[in-house]
């Protein structure tokens, strides 16, 4: 019989995710400083706990089992949780340190977030911020693996262990070269040469799922993984594109590219909002990025600067 859950070892659980992490015992050992019997009795005095295998050596190293891999997914929580107490307790020894993580949208990243992040780094200069960017459902599973302290998402995302604090719509427009002939409805795009994100990220399934409620069929002609790329190609006139204002607006007001509101776009736009965990210590100073930035982007969107579509 497994022994009681609340007498599993942390450094187990650690040297697990080590072994898995390089594939070997050997290798985990090399990496550690110490020698393979004693990676080995840690994973053997785990399995026991357990009560279950949870690696197979084979010739190349050591595979995970279907048990394994369930136990590997909360194991990394249960280490960086471990991280997080220690690091949220440093903090209290030295309040005008420590590290904040923050998840977020490469769009967010570039366009959204500055302002908040000039402002977070001057309440908190001796503060290390890392920013961390992927899709929506990528920054998720960062929160939740404690690998984020919070989450800046675009798409709406529910799960029971996290907080959700909507900040402002984000409008898709429609934006050319000066003199391009632009769309004023989704009639208007169809045939339209369209420049646009590569098929299967989160922007992408978004603007397909409308188009195809509609019916609107539309002339993809490229794909790129950037809004940068996306732009690029747009002032070559080689076509439109439909991205977020928020992307877009400093190139409109500087007069390099055009844009028009699509009248009939059935929605808001993009809900951006921010994540974080329900459970869990929390750091004083990722409390302090978190209310500047529910303060900053949702006064931003009351004066009109987040998410006010153009007219015309």
């Amino acid at each position: 019989m497994p022994q009681e859950v609340g007498e599993l070892s942390v450094r187990w659980l650690g040297t697990f995710c080590a072994v898995v992490e390089a594939g070997s015992l050997n290798l985990a050992a090399e990496r550690a400083h110490v020698s393979q019997p004693a990676i080995t009795k840690q994973i053997q005095a785990l399995e026991t706990q357990l009560d279950a295998k949870l690696l197979v050596r084979t010739p190349k190293g050591v595979t995970l089992t279907p048990v394994g891999r369930r136990v590997h997914r909360l194991a990394r929580r249960s280490v960086a949780a471990a991280r997080e107490c220690a690091r949220v307790a440093a903090e209290w020894r030295q309040p005008d340190r420590g590290r904040v993580v923050v998840a977020a949208g490469l769009t967010l990243a570039l366009y959204t977030l500055p302002p908040v992040i000039k402002a977070f780094r001057a309440a908190a200069p001796g503060v290390h911020l890392e920013l961390l960017t992927g899709d929506s459902r990528e920054c998720l599973a960062r929160l939740l693996d404690f690998e984020a302290d919070v989450a800046l998402v675009t798409s709406p995302l529910a799960h029971p262990e996290v907080q959700t604090f909507p900040l402002f719509f984000d409008p898709l427009v429609a934006v050319g070269a000066a003199g391009y002939k632009m769309p004023r409805t989704l009639a208007d795009l169809g045939g339209m040469p369209l420049i646009t994100f590569k098929s299967g990220s989160g922007f992408r399934q978004y603007l397909d799922q409308v188009l195809e409620t509609r019916d609107i069929r539309v002339d993809s002609t490229m794909e790129f993984d950037s809004v940068e790329a996306i732009q690029t190609m747009v002032l070559l006139g080689l076509g439109v594109a439909l991205l977020p204002w928020s992307a877009v607006k400093a190139q409109v007001a500087g007069g390099t590219l055009v844009s028009s509101a699509i009248a009939d776009w059935p929605d808001k736009g993009r809900q951006i909002s921010l994540l974080r965990r329900r459970a869990g210590l929390r750091s004083g100073r990722a409390s302090l990025f978190t209310s500047l930035t529910r303060q900053m982007l949702t006064m931003n969107a009351a004066n009109g600067d987040s998410g006010a579509r153009p007219s015309g």
